[in-house]
């Protein structure tokens, strides 16, 4: 009897991670991007950053100031994208190429981006358009950036700016992305770019005494809800949202996990909180999870990793997906990032499919999901990593006869098919399985030290795992 018990019970699981995952018609597909990781022609803080020796993978790239040539040739980018039959691109507005000095806009600059809107509204394509993401103009940069006051009323400038123009163009409005992200990075962290020294201590308040991190999300919380009413005020009919980075974090051990709480709290739920009544769609940006041993980030054993340190983990939207719908019952989500940077291709299908499968049965159980968007269509300049991490359905031959020609990968072809079809049929969630255990114990680049920290100019090789972190 207990042989039958077993047996019945490896053939339920098998049969499990073996269904198709379908989606309803409603459910769209879609790819992002951001302008300080794809528009050449841009002279920006984090242009900055890089020549002073902070960023990884920078220098020793072939001309790494021209990102992808978003700005001068962006029919490149979304000529892929309409090959995806994705429904909605995202992209950003860069705020230090609209106002390069304060209180002066480049009209003509402004004007180019409704080109580009119009171009992907004409590849039949709905815009998802981005306000802040990960950078702003030197000039605030100067006086503090997010936690100065201040900045309130100057990126009301530009918001109203690029609203009035373009308001009646966009299909959603995503006001921050990962602004909790931001401030930890730049303000408390010195990893991103900042101004005076940065301090860690600032992650805190002090009794009445706000630190830096509370501060510039107070701030930028103030701004999304001014845009939210003059939006609503002005009857514009895009939903609004924001781009919400979530980790499923995890402590090796009690000390740590009270860490990976306050990580939690300060990091998946503190900025939501704070706007929470101003939402028509929470969107989410989930990578993975992140084990922390106590203060610090660390790779574990337990996980397979992307190229770029983020350990694999399905479930852990899934179960991020419960706890923020029980949390904030009313707001619909949208995936607005998942991704992998791998660069071999061999993780990528697999991981795209899993992930489908944990968002598909957290609809199922009432979690109102209505769409999906990958990051990234084209490998591209990730931030402090550079250009180690490829997060690109399609790479990017930077060198050579035909400079930074695209070439599509496998998971290319696969997510074109999920788009246009809604669905994963079960012989091909079995196969793209199949595909990443065949490269099981051979290596592959990580972007990511040892000490899960630094990032690498030069990627160093890590055998493939082969664990099985399928969405079960």
């Amino acid at each position: 009897m207990k042989l039958i018990l077993f047996l019945t019970s490896v053939f339920c699981l098998q049969t499990s991670w073996g269904q198709a995952i379908q989606f309803p018609p409603d459910f769209f597909f879609g790819v992002a991007n951001a302008p300080s990781q794809v528009e050449d022609q841009l002279d920006d803080i984090w242009m900055d950053f890089a020549h002073s020796h902070k960023v990884r993978a920078f220098e020793n790239i072939y001309r790494p100031e021209e990102r992808i040539h978003f700005w001068t040739q962006p029919e490149v980018e979304l000529d892929l994208a309409r090959d995806l039959h994705i429904k909605v691109f995202r992209l950003g507005i860069d705020w230090q190429r609209l106002f390069p000095k304060k209180g002066e806009i480049n009209r003509e600059a402004l004007l180019h981006y409704r080109d580009i809107i119009q171009s992907i509204h004409e590849r039949g394509m709905k815009v998802m358009l981005t306000l802040f993401h990960h950078t702003e103009p030197r000039w605030t940069y100067d006086y503090g950036g997010w936690r100065n006051e201040m900045m309130i009323h100057d990126f009301e400038n530009f918001w109203q700016a690029v609203l009035n123009e373009l308001g009646s163009q966009v299909d959603y409005l995503v006001t921050f992305n990962e602004a909790q992200v931001y401030a930890l990075l730049s303000q408390v962290a010195g990893e991103w770019p900042y101004k005076d020294k940065p301090r860690r201590l600032g992650l805190f308040n002090f009794g009445p005494f706000k630190g830096r991190f509370e501060k510039s999300l107070e701030h930028m919380a103030t701004a999304h809800k001014q845009i939210y009413q003059w939006s609503k005020e002005r009857h514009l009919k895009f939903p609004i949202g924001i781009a919400h980075n979530v980790a499923n974090y995890q402590g090796v051990n009690k000390i740590s996990e009270i860490s990976a709480w306050m990580s939690w709290q300060k990091m998946n739920y503190r900025f939501v909180d704070l706007i929470s009544d101003k939402l028509d769609f929470l969107g989410l940006n989930y990578y993975g999870r992140e084990v922390i041993n106590g203060t610090s980030v660390i790779l574990s054993n337990d996980f397979e990793y992307s190229d770029s340190g983020r350990a694999i983990d399905p479930k852990g939207l899934y179960e991020i997906l419960k706890k923020f719908d029980r949390r904030y019952h009313h707001i619909p989500f949208i995936i607005t990032e998942n991704g992998i940077a791998d660069q071999n291709d061999w993780i990528r299908p697999a991981y795209l499919i899993e992930h489908l499968a944990a968002i598909r049965k957290a609809m199922s159980e009432g979690v109102k999901v209505q769409g999906y968007i990958h990051w990234t269509l084209t490998d591209n300049f990730e931030w402090a990593d550079g250009y180690c991490p490829k997060f690109g359905l399609t790479e990017v031959v930077r060198e050579g006869e035909a400079p930074f020609l695209r070439l599509k990968r496998e998971s290319f072809s696969l997510f074109s098919r999920i788009a246009q079809n809604g669905q994963v049929n079960a012989k091909e969630r079995s196969l793209q399985w199949q595909k990443y255990l065949d490269h099981k114990g051979q290596n592959r680049p990580q972007c990511r030290a040892k000490d899960g920290v630094r990032g690498l100019d030069t990627p160093r090789l890590e055998a493939l795992k082969g664990l099985d972190w399928r969405f079960k």
